[in-house]
């Protein structure tokens, strides 16, 4: 890569820098929940019109932007823009003003950052080598996520390879990690009423206990992991929300479960999925109590395309070559899976450090270091690729 290139790249990154915080902090500060980032892409539309890249609103609330040199080839950048239903403790003078609402995945930086990227690449238009399309996509974190929808609506049409990626607080700040093959859990999603006679809770033998079968069953779903998948093979499974009764001298007669399932490899997916069913029914019976099993897909497994991650490794070589990170696949979940399967992907880590905890977490937040970096990498990543 020619130095001369790199440095004009900082360059106009450094010169954008105060703006790319000053827009994840806007993100940061109106966090909107999935299919309902109005403001959030209001703020897209009015910075990508002043950086003078035309662009079109797909899925409801997604905005996709083109930078076309009339390349034979198009390389797809793909953010999203969707925050959490999480209480925001974190203190920060730009704190959401939603409450009940924050992004604490992060998803405030990569919009922030892609719109970085596409104020970088305008200017450095013309050392491109290939079209650029631009995919803001609303709502990852929600059921139905927006990458089904944006693919419905022909967001890849024209692509020939696209990138993901994602602040992740489990590498060291700066440090890239562009896995080969599946690099994110297929994520599955079950719910579990559980039915019997309730009733006095000074008279638990006039009842079928949904409570003490619900407490069994938790436990006896840990041991499918435990004892009927391969230990070599990675699987998790997770009892998230217990709701039943309202009063504490009553035995309800329903107790729902809701939860996740994340695999690595169909055939364990698959294997999983019957043994909860075989769990579930015999536990129940057991106590006298019915069942009613609802599970369903929310995302595939997410897997990059062995050459084009090959191709990205090497690309970066040529940047950050200190960076390069090597890690293992997450059990995770991303709809960035769905576009994977579509066209050749790759999704990459980006370091942020564990200053402020794990994903997801009410502290959570990004080292706005990162922003700038970011930008400029990817940046340069596009240009030589």
């Amino acid at each position: 890569m020619k130095i001369d290139l790199l440095n004009k790249i900082k360059r106009e990154t450094e010169r954008i820098e105060k703006g790319i915080i000053e827009w994840r902090r806007y993100f940061h500060k109106y966090p909107e929940l999935g299919f309902e980032e109005y403001k959030t892409s209001e703020k897209v539309h009015t910075i990508l019109k002043k950086t003078g890249i035309p662009f079109e609103v797909k899925a409801k609330t997604g905005v996709v932007g083109y930078i076309d040199i009339g390349a034979d080839i198009t390389v797809g950048l793909r953010a999203d823009m969707d925050a959490l239903p999480v209480e925001e403790r974190t203190g920060l003078s730009f704190a959401s003003v939603h409450k009940g609402i924050m992004h604490a995945c992060g998803h405030d930086g990569h919009t922030a950052t892609l719109l970085g990227v596409a104020s970088v690449l305008k200017t450095m238009k013309r050392y491109l080598k290939v079209n650029v399309k631009l995919i803001f996509q609303p709502s990852e974190e929600r059921s139905p996520c927006g990458a089904p929808l944006m693919i419905k609506e022909g967001v890849l049409k024209g692509v020939d390879y696209l990138l993901g990626f994602h602040f992740f607080p489990q590498l060291p700040i700066y440090k890239i990690w562009i896995g080969k093959g599946p690099v994110m859990a297929a994520t599955d999603y079950f719910k579990i009423t559980i039915k019997g006679k309730g009733g006095h809770g000074s008279s638990p033998h006039l009842t079928s206990d949904t409570i003490v079968c619900a407490g069994y069953l938790i436990t006896a779903l840990q041991t499918i992991v435990s004892r009927s998948i391969n230990p070599m093979d990675n699987a998790v499974i997770s009892v998230c929300s217990v709701k039943g009764g309202d009063a504490f001298n009553v035995i309800p007669e329903i107790v729902e479960l809701t939860g996740t399932v994340r695999t690595l490899k169909e055939d364990v997916r698959e294997k999983i999925i019957k043994e909860i069913e075989k769990k579930v029914y015999s536990v129940c019976d057991g106590y006298g109590c019915k069942a009613d099993i609802v599970y369903k897909s929310y995302s595939p497994l997410c897997v990059n395309d062995e050459k084009l991650a090959e191709k990205i490794n090497q690309i970066t070589k040529g940047i950050v070559p200190c960076h390069l990170f090597d890690f293992h696949p997450i059990m995770g979940g991303e709809d960035f899976a769905f576009f994977s399967q579509k066209v050749p992907s790759v999704y990459l880590f980006v370091g942020i450090g564990d200053k402020y905890g794990p994903n997801h977490s009410p502290t959570f937040s990004i080292d706005e270091r990162i922003l700038p970096y970011t930008v400029s990498f990817l940046s340069t990543l596009i240009v030589n690729f």
